[in-house]
C-alpha cells in the first residue's frame, strides 16, 4: 500500500515456463456465456466466479519439458514414454491401412457424354462427319469431393487411463495417418481435460491443439504424441464452447467434420463452477447441436471403460446419445474395417 514493493528476478524454471506457455500461444476464452447456463449453474450449484477455458494453440517440445501442463502432458522418461512410442508407431502402421480402405473420399467419377453438337471432337465419331452427322463432339464431367476438414478430440480424464486411453489415441493416430493420405484433408487433433491436478480450486478446464495438418508434419505425431497423457476430469462442453469460434464450417467448397472420443458424462468443478449431470449433459448437446449448425458432420466413439460395467453401459450409452445423438458409435475402436466403415459413413453421409 506504501509503494515499497520488493522485487525479484524470476527463477529460471519460471522463465523457461513463461517462454513455453508464450510459445505454445495459450490463451484464456470465456465459457458459459449464455445467461440460461450461468442462472441455471448458480440456482442449482451457487457458483460464482469467472468462467473460463484455457485454448493452447500449439504443442512443443518445451511445453512438455517445463511440465505446465501436466494433466495432459507426461515429461521425459516419465509415464514409460519409450514404450508409449511403440504405441504411436502402431498407430501410423493402422494408419497406412485405414487409408487404403478410405481413398474413396478422394476419389474423382469421370463421366462422358458423346455424340453431343458441341463440346471436343469426339475422334471416334470423325468418320460421321461424311455422314451429314454433326454430333461428333463429346464433353467430359468430373465430379469429386470438395475439400475436406476434420477435427478429433480425445478425452483426456482419469476414467480414460490405460486401455481406454491408449487404444483411443492408437485409433486417433491411426486417423490421422489415414486422412493425411487423402489429397486435399486437413486434419487437427485436440486434447481436452483440465490444466493441473495439484492448483485445487484453480484448476480450470484446457483445451490443447496437439496437431494441425495445415501447419504441422506427421513427425510431430511421431516425436511428440508419446508424451500425451490422461489425468484430468471432463469438462465436455465447456472446452467445446471455448473454441467454437475456431470451428470450421462446411461450406461449398470444404466439408467439415468432427470426431470425438470419450468414455463418461460430463464431471468437473473448480472454486467458479460446478459443472454436471443434466445441465452439464444439456450444455454439451447444446454445444453440438451448434456444431451441426455450422454444417459440420458429428461422430462420437462411446469408450467403455472400467467405471461402466454390464448394466450400466446401457445407462451411460443413453446418457451419451442425449448428448451426441445418433451419430454415437460403440465400435472396436482398434478394428480397421469397423473404424473404415464409420468413417466413410461420416465421409459420404449427405445433408
Amino acid at each position: 500500500l506504501e509503494g515499497k514493493i520488493s522485487k525479484r528476478k524470476l527463477s529460471k524454471k519460471d522463465i523457461n515456463r513463461v517462454e513455453a506457455i508464450s510459445e505454445s500461444g495459450s490463451s484464456y476464452k470465456d465459457i458459459l456465456k449464455d445467461k440460461k447456463y450461468e442462472d441455471t449453474m448458480s440456482r442449482r450449484f451457487n457458483t460464482n466466479g469467472i468462467k473460463q477455458c484455457i485454448v493452447v494453440k500449439n504443442l512443443t517440445q518445451t511445453l512438455i519439458d517445463t511440465e505446465v501442463y501436466p494433466n495432459l502432458l507426461s515429461r521425459p522418461g516419465y509415464y514409460g514414454s519409450s514404450t508409449r512410442q511403440d504405441l504411436v508407431n502402431n498407430g501410423l502402421r493402422l494408419g497406412k491401412m485405414l487409408g487404403k480402405k478410405l481413398q474413396i473420399r478422394g476419389e474423382e467419377r469421370l463421366l462422358k457424354n458423346t455424340r453431343l453438337r458441341s463440346g471436343r471432337i469426339d475422334k471416334r465419331l470423325v468418320a460421321e462427319l461424311g455422314f451429314n452427322n454433326e454430333s461428333v463432339f463429346h464433353t467430359i464431367n468430373v465430379d469429386k469431393y470438395p475439400d475436406g476438414f476434420l477435427h478429433i478430440s480425445l478425452d483426456a480424464s482419469g476414467s480414460m487411463h490405460g486401455d481406454s486411453f491408449d487404444n483411443s489415441l492408437t485409433c486417433a493416430i491411426a486417423i490421422i495417418q489415414a486422412v493425411d493420405m487423402i489429397p486435399n484433408f486437413d486434419v487437427v487433433f485436440s486434447l481436452r481435460g483440465t490444466s493441473c491436478r495439484w492448483s485445487g480450486g484453480s484448476d480450470v478446464p484446457i483445451l490443447l491443439y496437439a496437431y494441425d495438418s495445415r501447419v504441422d508434419k506427421i513427425s510431430k505425431v511421431r516425436n511428440l504424441f508419446k508424451y500425451l497423457t490422461c489425468s484430468s476430469t471432463t469438462p465436455e462442453g465447456l472446452c467445446y464452447e471455448a473454441i467454437m469460434d475456431d470451428m470450421v464450417h462446411t461450406t461449398n467448397d470444404r466439408e467439415s467434420y468432427f470426431l470425438n472420443f470419450s468414455d463418461g458424462m460430463p464431471m468437473y468443478s473448480n472454486d467458479a463452477m460446478y459443472y454436471q449431470g443434466d445441465e452439464a449433459r444439456n450444455h454439451t448437446r447444446d454445444m453440438v447441436k451448434k456444431m451441426r449448425n455450422m454444417r459440420i458432420k458429428v461422430l462420437s466413439y462411446f469408450i467403455s471403460s472400467r467405471y461402466n460395467y454390464n448394466s450400466e453401459d446401457d445407462s451411460a450409452m443413453n446418457h451419451f446419445k442425449q448428448m451426441y445423438g445418433s451419430d454415437a458409435e460403440s465400435i472396436d475402436i482398434l478394428s480397421i474395417p469397423a473404424v473404415a466403415r464409420t468413417m466413410n459413413n461420416l465421409f459420404l453421409k449427405r445433408w
